[in-house]
């Protein structure tokens, strides 16, 4: 379960009503990675729980304490002898990131007051609880040495320093407009990473579900002006909902029966394969996500975190080339301030800092960095070399940059395999595939021959027939073994799919074989549950493969390009009438 910004924003203003001004009258540790606190309140008592294990850090509210075990932990032992007794007077989030502070204020030495905190860092896998007084660490449950972070250090007796805070503009209190005005007209990574690195607050869930409230299909990379009144109106819905005095709370289950998050609104946007529950109190909603029974993680969810993991590492790999690039593009700058400066070598003193010459390309005036440990002609081999050594860099970058970027889309591909999925031979073919392609080790056991698994056939008349492939073995299959060169061939433009197929007995397929054809290439594909989603459609033997090629990768040429918004009614019935899931 990963809570954003915007949920903890609800759980601190829930937190302020229901337990500021209680005193601590019990602490206890379940866990290594789990703490509680009993709490008096005016007229009754309540526990205070707080989880930073595994990567799901919560906090919450029970009527009753957990078990504690026989010998408490040292931590536990601490913060007893530091903080039972004191009355909780403030707690705060930071600004919209995942951290809460709760201020502990106790009576202490000559009657004086005194104010400690505990300080939640609930960051996913990297969560923790600290215990800290006038800004220094007395104690955390997970500790960070200099060895591990040289910047951020968790240890007794270091000042606390948070993580590095948020950039962007709050999602909650800043103008819709403005949020909107910050996002450039053309995109060119996913849409909503870029809503998300220009605002605070929200991660790539609330994004979605703003994006489909603005009816904005997630592919889009551009914003129209339309587009931009829509997203305003759909980030001032949530800023008013979550702000509501009685505000709804929707848990995301995944198909494993896990709660994915909380949104502190009523979600429209749920995902193929999730449900949802509604809440009236945020804590309601952590106590059912909690309770929880995760169905037995199959096969498929493993490779699916695998395969997420190398999209991450792919991702990152991709933009650190991509900036190095950006650099090496720079050669040719390098090459006229050469050229120019051996054209003026008479002009420049020896042993100067810098000089200003004019470009002898189109006589403006140049500023110039130089060593003065060089001769004026030395400095010019300076920037020769430079230059060289940028354009040697430029092949070899876009070579690497071109490399990051099949294999980005060839594990995107993966992931939407992996999601279409629905057997465990499917699933096993996807491992063989990765194991041959060096993703997944190999198995040491030796497996027998896996019998293969067939694509989707859909029998759409007796005249026509179409193939889907749910993996790109499947993929391959269909486009270069059961597809003949006079066969239509479909798949979404530049986005991760499934090759489609239609064999028709009739000169050209039934109309209407078509549009069901380009609705299952929609469906079939990353960007299903959009809008008007691009499909291309080719003869087969405009459908190549290249030598090498990964599995699942093709080229083709010659194609038209319809735009469709699948319907989900029907497909699903086609999809069930054929025994299909």
């Amino acid at each position: 379960m990963n809570l954003e910004g915007i949920t903890l924003y609800s759980l601190a203003e829930y937190l302020k009503r229901e337990i500021a001004g209680s005193r601590i009258y019990k602490i206890g540790a379940p866990s290594d990675r789990t703490l509680y606190f009993s709490l008096k309140r005016e007229s009754d008592t309540i526990n205070l729980i707080m989880d930073v294990s595994g990567g799901s850090p919560v906090v919450w509210l029970a009527d009753k304490a957990p078990d504690n075990p026989p010998e408490p932990s040292a931590f536990c032992m601490l913060l007893r002898k530091h903080l039972e007794e004191g009355k909780i007077t403030q707690i705060c989030q930071k600004g919209l990131d995942r951290i809460l502070e709760m201020e502990i204020s106790l009576l202490g030495r000559s009657s004086q007051i005194v104010t400690k905190q505990i300080v939640l860092e609930l960051t996913g896998k990297n969560a923790n609880l600290i215990f800290t007084e006038d800004g220094k660490i007395i104690d955390s449950i997970k500790h960070i040495s200099p060895l591990m972070n040289s910047v951020r250090v968790i240890q007794p007796g270091y000042p606390y320093l948070p993580p590095p805070e948020q950039t962007g503009l709050s999602i909650l209190t800043e103008d819709p407009e403005t949020i909107v005005a910050a996002m450039p007209d053309e995109v060119n990574k996913n849409i909503w990473k870029t809503l998300v690195s220009q605002t605070t607050g929200i991660g790539k869930t609330t994004a979605l579900e703003l994006f489909y409230r603005a009816n904005i299909p997630l592919q889009a990379t551009y914003l129209t002006p339309m587009d931009r009144k829509h997203l305003a109106e759909a980030i001032f819905f949530l800023q008013t909902a979550i702000k509501d005095p009685s505000p709804q709370f929707t848990t995301l289950i995944s198909k494993s029966n896990q709660c994915q998050t909380i949104f502190p609104f009523p979600a429209a946007y749920i995902p193929e394969g999730c449900r949802t529950e509604t809440f009236s109190s945020i804590n309601d909603a952590i106590r059912y996500a909690i309770q929880l029974n995760p169905a037995e993680t199959p096969e498929q969810e493993l490779l699916k975190h695998i395969v997420a993991a190398e999209i991450r590492k792919a991702e990152k790999k991709k933009e650190v080339l991509q900036n190095e690039l950006s650099k090496a593009n720079g050669a040719e700058e390098q090459r006229i301030i050469a050229d120019s400066l051996m054209a003026a070598l008479y002009q420049i003193e020896k042993s100067a800092l810098s000089c200003t010459i004019p470009n002898i390309y189109d006589g403006t005036p140049l500023q110039v960095e130089l060593s003065p440990l060089l001769t004026p002609a030395e400095n010019a081999q300076k920037y020769y070399k430079k230059y060289n050594k940028l354009k040697r860099a430029q092949k070899e970058v876009a070579m690497q940059l071109s490399e990051a970027e099949d294999l980005l889309a060839y594990l995107e591909s993966v992931e939407e395999s992996l999601n279409f999925s629905s057997t465990r031979l499917e699933t096993d073919e996807i491992r063989e595939e990765l194991q041959k392609a060096g993703i997944v080790p190999a198995s040491k056991k030796k497996r027998p021959s896996l019998i293969k698994s067939k694509p989707v056939k859909i029998a759409f008349s007796d005249k026509t027939v179409i193939f889907i492939g749910r993996n790109n073995r499947q993929n391959d299959e269909v486009t270069f073994k059961i597809g003949a060169r006079n066969d239509l061939w479909l798949h979404t433009q530049k986005i991760p799919g499934s090759h489609v197929l239609i064999k028709s007995l009739l000169p050209e397929p039934e109309p209407e074989a078509l549009q069901t054809a380009i609705q299952l290439a929609a469906w079939f594909s990353k960007a299903r549950g959009g809008s008007q989603i691009p499909v291309d459609c080719v003869l087969r033997s405009n459908v190549k493969k290249p030598a090498g090629s990964r599995p699942g990768f093709v080229i083709f040429t010659n194609q038209k390009t319809y735009y469709t918004t699948p319907d989900e009614n029907y497909i699903k019935t086609l999809l069930q009438k054929k025994g299909i899931t």
